[in-house]
């Protein structure tokens, strides 16, 4: 473990971190509304251990889905920083923020296991189709086609 600690960050990561900071500072009001209102997608990002850690990845989208209206609210307010706060005080604008993340962690836990389902259900499909196949070869043909011995 001390070893990873030790590793340099390659230069390319530095440098992506430094332009990420540069933006967040001058757009600093912008800064503080998505940071409040993406508060789930950050949670869902730390919190995740499966082993490709797409928790972060669907909750944040569809957060950013919810986050989005208020970011254009704040653009044309002229998008000032009193405009930020005004809005993360505003209970509709965290409602809608945090039940898309909601919604996202939905996506998260209930797709896969729908996903799964069907790939089980069309496997044994085809197998049963393979099956039948064969049947009617060894119909056809005689047990020898499928290695049996008649």
């Amino acid at each position: 473990m001390s070893d990873q600690k030790n590793v340099p960050k390659p230069w390319s990561v530095r440098f992506a971190i430094f332009c990420v900071l540069v933006v967040a500072m001058v757009y600093f009001p912008t800064t503080v509304l998505f940071c409040g209102c993406m508060l789930p997608a950050f949670v869902a990002a730390l919190v995740d251990t499966q082993g490709q850690r797409t928790a972060g990845m669907t909750v944040g989208a569809v957060n950013l889905a919810g986050t989005l209206p208020a970011g254009l609210a704040l653009w044309g307010n002229g998008g000032r920083i009193e405009h930020a706060i005004a809005l993360l005080l505003q209970p509709q604008t965290l409602l809608v923020a945090y039940v898309a993340a909601a919604f996202g962690w939905a996506l998260y836990f209930y797709i896969p296991p729908i996903v799964a389902g069907m790939m089980v259900r069309r496997n044994e499909k085809r197998l049963k189709d393979i099956e039948k196949r064969q049947q009617d070869l060894v119909r056809k043909w005689g047990a020898g086609i499928a290695g049996q011995k008649s």
